[in-house]
């Protein structure tokens, strides 16, 4: 169109063919190393603003974290299905809870019930150290390798413990081979879910034995009992999920 109309000459339009035909090529190589680019970006805007590195101010923490001692990094699935257990079952507990994610849009609903949280790479200590002030003592990572960007559960590991050298770290396996290595890096408990749901089931089994192997009626009120303790969470958690 633009050479229709005299804008563009012939050169010009095999200049802009080029180029996009080579930001089409280069941009699927440069998207696996996006979080690379962007901790190098971020720390050359810092440097530019006469920030150092790590500094806090953009992470919109909490000022006071004396009386939280459980941090999760990261608030993915089980993060939030967890503090929705324990606004349904042990609000108390929320007010010891500090959450340190990416996703800024949540931050307002979890303080709203006493959630403090931080927004922060989880991948760096310097960020973490600046996201929360003192020690935590239980520090959990609920969220899958596959799912993480620029570090593993293990790596979360290795974070946490140089960070906050007495603190109890929680993290997430996908397999028992991974549960193997995340202990040996100094994991105090490491979740599999598969394993988690063989043991709720298990419980639902053996603790509800009449029921559950009674006629059809018993049973049939049995797991209408669990539909409704399901129904009052989901209540419970809509707070999280924007």
């Amino acid at each position: 169109l633009g050479m229709g109309f005299g804008h563009i000459n012939g050169d010009t339009m095999t200049i802009i063919i080029w180029t996009f035909a080579i930001l089409a090529i280069a941009s699927s190589y440069i998207m696996g190393y996006s979080l690379q680019i962007y901790k190098k970006a971020a720390a050359l805007g810092n440097k530019l603003r006469g920030r150092p590195e790590g500094d806090g101010s953009e992470h919109g923490h909490d000022d006071h974290h004396d009386h939280r001692d459980i941090l999760l990094l990261g608030y993915h699935k089980v993060a939030f299905m967890l503090v929705a257990e324990m606004k349904a079952k042990s609000p108390q507990l929320l007010k010891r809870i500090h959450v340190v994610d990416f996703n800024q849009d949540v931050m307002p609903k979890l303080r709203a019930i006493g959630v403090s949280c931080s927004y922060g790479d989880i991948s760096s200590p310097d960020v973490l150290e600046h996201a929360f002030h003192g020690a935590p003592k239980i520090v959990i990572a609920s969220i899958p390798d596959w799912a993480l960007r620029g570090i593993d559960n293990e790596g979360l590991v290795k974070v946490s413990k140089k960070v906050w050298p007495t603190c109890h770290i929680i993290v997430t396996a996908d397999n028992p081979e991974q549960t193997v290595r995340l202990y040996k890096a100094g994991a105090d408990y490491v979740l599999r879910m598969a394993k988690l749901c063989a043991e709720r089931l298990h419980d639902v089994l053996t603790e509800n034995s009449q029921q559950a192997f009674g006629d059809a009626g018993e049973l049939a009120e049995l797991f209408s009992y669990f539909k409704d303790k399901d129904k009052v969470l989901r209540s419970s958690k809509g707070f999280v999920e924007g």
